[in-house]
């Protein structure tokens, strides 16, 4: 029995013994090796490498690595630029109007009433000489009567001091009616009618200045007529005007004399050729466009007033440096071009352009000649090229590293 106690004794001490030798390694923190130190890199040194700062490059970018082979995967084209005859297409709408030059306002100089009526509606056709009305006037009548009194006087000669300026009198006085029928644009086929029948006529017949078309008629049968009253506006349409709209932009494009064609619905296929004339010198501040004055000559009367049609003018730009159309990536800040540097490397680069020639810009600065420019898949190469700027990029594509 004692033997027994002994050994339950012993075990238990053992236990004891135990247990308290592990709460001790629990408690007491195992050091740690100094070679096992953890270093802290500087924050600097954590961030990753920005690329948009590099020297030559556009703010916001970085160059851009693309596998050889995933690259027609992506399918990246490039062009060489070269130097080519450029011009500048510019395009308006244009409507036709008369030659303010070749419209003659039919008026008389003297009061009176219409007698006879010779064109009896807008439009109609005259030729030069042809009569458009007949107006008997009071005034005329007296007029051609004082004058035939006057021209008689001058025949009669009296003897003597009084009969020498009684002839004064009556030449001084035939010239001034003469002058006077003159100053009412009497046709000088009437006063010599006048002089040779030496009887006045009752009505004077108006006659149409010019070959042309009737574009206003505002006369009738016994209507009275005033000085300065327009009874009939007379058009020559031979040669006539376009009136075209050019954006504020295109106007210093623009010269006297330059060439320029005009199309029209009403005759397709048919190209009208003229030139430019005038170009007003105030701007439109709701359409910012500035009127322009084409001529064209017209022989045919096919363009008529008031038609609508499209006027293009072809501007030389000269043997430039061109750089496609498909190729300019515009951020509304910057025009962003991508050259190929080599095998899948490409550099954005910053380019100024200048006048636009069909599908290609005027380069004038930024690239050089025989640079490869990305024309497809550039968009996807702007983004991935920002990303990387940023430190991020797609799979398949990996940034140079400097």
């Amino acid at each position: 029995m004692r033997l027994r106690a002994l050994k339950s004794s012993l075990i238990a001490f053992l236990v004891a013994i135990t247990v308290t030798s592990c709460q001790s390694e629990q408690e007491t923190p195992k050091a740690q090796p100094e070679h096992e130190t953890m270093k802290v890199k500087p924050e600097a040194e954590t961030k990753p490498e920005s690329m948009s700062n590099m020297e030559g490059m556009p703010s916001g970018y970085a160059e851009v690595k693309i596998d050889p082979q995933r690259i027609q995967l992506f399918g990246v084209r490039t062009e060489k630029i070269i130097s080519r005859e450029l011009s500048k297409s510019v395009r308006a709408v244009g409507i036709v109007a008369a030659d303010e030059r070749l419209v003659k306002n039919i008026q008389t100089k003297f009061s009176g009433w219409i007698v006879d009526l010779y064109v009896n509606f807008t439009n109609q056709s005259v030729k030069k000489g042809e009569p458009l009305f007949s107006v008997y006037s009071p005034a005329l009548l007296a007029t051609q009567e004082e004058y035939l009194i006057a021209k008689k006087g001058t025949k009669n000669q009296l003897k003597g001091t009084f009969g020498e300026e009684y002839s004064r009198t009556n030449q001084k006085l035939l010239e001034s009616v003469k002058q006077r029928l003159e100053l009412w644009d009497i046709p000088q086929e009437e006063i010599e009618r006048l002089d040779r029948q030496g009887t006045p006529m009752r009505t004077l017949t108006i006659r149409s200045p010019i070959d042309g078309i009737v574009l206003q008629k505002n006369a009738f049968a016994g209507m009275n007529v005033e000085p300065g009253m327009n009874t009939f506006i007379v058009a020559n349409l031979s040669h006539i005007w376009v009136l075209a709209d050019i954006f504020e932009q295109d106007i210093a494009s623009i010269l006297i004399g330059q060439q320029a064609t005009f199309i029209m619905n009403a005759f397709p296929g048919r190209v009208f050729e003229g030139q430019v004339d005038f170009i007003n010198y105030v701007l439109d501040q709701t359409t910012r466009t500035t009127k322009v004055r084409l001529e064209f000559h017209n022989p045919e009367i096919l363009m008529k007033p008031g038609m609508y049609g499209v006027v293009e003018l072809t501007i030389p730009i000269g043997f430039v440096l061109a750089l496609p159309e498909a190729a300019v990536i515009d951020t509304g800040t910057q025009k962003i071009v991508f050259i190929e540097k080599g095998p899948g490397l490409y550099m954005p680069v910053e380019v100024q352009l200048g006048a636009k020639g069909g599908e290609f810009y005027q380069v004038l600065k930024g690239l050089n000649e025989n640079d490869l420019v990305v024309t497809s898949s550039q968009f996807l190469m702007d983004s991935e090229s920002r990303i990387k700027a940023t430190g991020g990029g797609m799979q398949g594509m990996e940034m140079e590293k400097k």
